[in-house]
């Protein structure tokens, strides 16, 4: 369910994220709606190429056990030995 904060400057939407693994799109969804489905990837010249999105998006999944890219195509978070979790 759709929720608009307080101040009215947000809506707080479920969304549905996935890895198309043949084409290495990610998908995002709001399925309350009848037309919010877009990609994304990693692919210099694409229209859909969001590389800071599709790594932040990637480790998401990642991190909650869904099907994701290669943790080398999201350079913004390999884990570092000197980094903090």
């Amino acid at each position: 369910m759709m929720e608009v904060s307080k101040q009215g400057k947000s809506v707080y939407v479920q969304v549905g994220i996935w890895l198309n693994e043949d084409t290495g799109h990610i998908h995002l969804t709001v399925p309350e709606t009848d037309y919010f489905h877009t990609t994304i990837n990693a692919n210099e010249g694409s229209a859909r190429c969001h590389k800071n999105l599709y790594a932040k998006l990637g480790r998401f999944l990642r991190e909650n056990g869904a099907p994701a890219p290669d943790p080398s195509l999201t350079p913004d978070y390999v884990v570092r030995a000197d980094s903090t979790p």
